[in-house]
Order: C-alpha cells, then structure tokens, then sequence
C-alpha cells in the first residue's frame, strides 16, 4: 500500500466519516441511558406506591397512612433512580468529550511523534 496516498486518506476519513460514527454512537449512548434508567417510566409513576403496597383491606385511616408512606418511599426510591441516571448523564457526557478531544488530537500528535523520531534519527 502506498502509505503516501493512505496518509491523507486517513486523516479525511478520521476527520469526517469518523466524527459523524462518533456523533450517533454518542447519540447511542445517550438512548442507551435514557431507556436503561426508563425516565419516562420513571416519572409517570413518580407518585404510585412503592411496589403497590398498601392496598389491603383495613380502615381509612390506616389505609391512608399505609398509603401515604408507600408513596414517600416510592417518591425517594424514584429520586434515588433520577439522581444516579443524572449522574450517569454527567460522567458519561464528560467521558464522551474527553474521547473527542482524544480523537481529535491523537493523528496530530502521532504524526509529530513520528516528525520527531524521524528527525532524531538522522541526527545521530
């Protein structure tokens, strides 16, 4: 292969092609958090029970206290759930820019690399 027609063929298809693969696995990524935490889910039964518990027979008001106190848990079991997927979120959106800023820099900095190499080389 001839590496002098490769050379700039790679940095095209590194610096197109490339970038919009990144940009849907990104997208992937994202889809991938939103259904593995189910959001939406999550937030039309934001005020159901906790695993529907507290539907026996009894009297009113303990039905109501019962009632209420499953909804409190399933209220913070479902925050819980938000604050770990928005932190997923968080860490997964930071780690996806320092990836991009790695694969733009990375052909620049193997290519000086080897600029490098070369020139100390043929200097000895």
């Amino acid at each position: 292969m001839n590496l002098i027609a490769f050379f700039p063929q790679y940095f095209v298809w590194h610096y197109t092609v490339a970038l919009m693969d990144f940009a849907r696995t990104v997208s992937n990524f994202f889809w991938f958090l939103w259904n593995f935490f189910s959001i939406e889910l999550l937030a039309r039964s934001f005020f159901v029970p906790w695993k529907r518990l507290g539907e026996e027979q009894g009297s009113f008001v303990g039905r109501a206290i019962v009632g209420a106190a499953m909804r409190a848990i399933g209220i913070i079991a479902r925050l819980a759930l938000f604050a770990l997927a928005a932190l997923s979120f968080v860490v997964t959106f930071f780690a996806l820019i320092f990836a991009l800023a790695l694969w733009l820099v990375l052909p620049l900095v193997i290519a000086f690399l080897l600029f490098i190499g070369i020139r100390s080389l043929f200097s000895i």
